[in-house]
């Protein structure tokens, strides 16, 4: 089917239900993907395949994806329709919606099919190397193929940083069939984790008041909040973990001759506050913490409720308790 010859009422002719009925006028999320897939093939024709997916994200957020694939090629781009689908639900026409996913898969093929195959050589990743943390508890399920190392009621992820010209910059999680591939050991990876991290997805720390008025495009009076400072790395995606770098917070605490307090502000970054400067009794730093995450951070960045002390002396890492 050549969707630029088709007008939207001929496609819904064709797509409405036995009622007659517009299936704009009932048609819920599944349908919308089966729909979308089939007329995704019929503009698409022979040798393409579409396949519709519920993806589960960090901390068990599903999206529903379009996978499509061409015969002989290995890349099959991954759509997700939960965007088309509000999108739909707001009043844009389907044929219009469908020729935007098969826009969207077009831009992202490459002119020419991406060779993997070095990706099973350890000595050509090794320096590729780094690591997220998530939530323990709301990523069991995801984390059972996976060599992560538990930090506290977080998991830190392993994960490969992959460039290619054509298809820019993305990352592949390390589970543990990788490393049956590889023929190495969890302590061997995490010894290459620890050793490239830093330069893979350096840190990047910054004062709150200089973060927040680079969002806000403005000078701004936060004299209170001069001390806390933000944690992630120079891209800014998944960079909560760089506070957990080996010798981060211990270069933090002796620069400013204090404990540290560590506020998960969401999987990209964390909040580090010198004990001096921490004006709010705990319980209620932990309950605007717990509130924050209800409210702010969208579901699939949440990190965790609780607050983390970095002790300078013993050099120890810990949750804070409840009184």
């Amino acid at each position: 089917m050549d969707l630029n010859r088709v007008s939207n009422e001929e496609l819904i002719k064709e797509i409405k239900g036995g009622n007659g009925k517009d299936k704009r006028d009932y048609m819920g999320l599944t349908e919308f993907c089966r729909t979308v897939a089939e007329l995704v093939i019929s503009s698409l024709g022979d040798g393409y395949r579409a396949v519709n997916k519920e993806i589960i994200k960090n901390n068990g957020v599903v999206y529903h994806a379009l996978i499509i694939s061409e015969e002989g090629k290995s890349i099959a781009p991954t759509i997700y329709l939960d965007q088309f689908y509000e999108i739909y639900k707001n009043g844009m026409p389907l044929k219009n919606v469908v020729m935007d996913i098969l826009g969207m898969y077009r831009n992202s093929m490459p002119k020419t099919d991406l060779d993997m195959d070095f990706f099973f050589d350890f000595a050509k990743v090794s320096d590729k190397l780094f690591f997220k943390v998530v939530n323990y508890e709301k990523n069991k399920k995801k984390l059972e193929n996976v060599p992560y190392r538990k930090l506290m009621d977080m998991a830190m992820v392993p994960l490969c940083r992959m460039k290619n010209e054509e298809l820019g910059e993305g990352v592949i999680t390390i589970d543990n069939d990788h490393l049956k591939s590889w023929e190495i050991s969890e302590d061997e990876l995490w010894e290459n984790i620890g050793e490239h991290a830093g330069s893979v997805a350096p840190p990047k720390i910054t004062g709150l008041v200089d973060f927040l008025e680079h969002m806000a495009g403005q000078k701004l009076d936060m004299g209170p909040l001069c001390g806390i400072r933000v944690v992630t790395n120079t891209s800014g995606n998944l960079g909560a973990s760089a506070a957990f770098y080996p010798g981060v917070l211990e270069e933090l605490a002796d620069d400013m001759e204090s404990d540290l307090y560590i506020i998960p502000s969401s999987v990209h970054e964390t909040l580090v506050i010198p004990n001096p400067e921490l004006e709010m009794d705990v319980e209620s730093l932990k309950d605007m913490i717990h509130e924050v995450n209800s409210t702010t951070v969208l579901e699939e960045e949440v990190l965790s409720d609780n607050l983390y002390r970095y002790d300078r002396e013993s050099g120890r890492l810990f949750v804070v308790k409840a009184s």
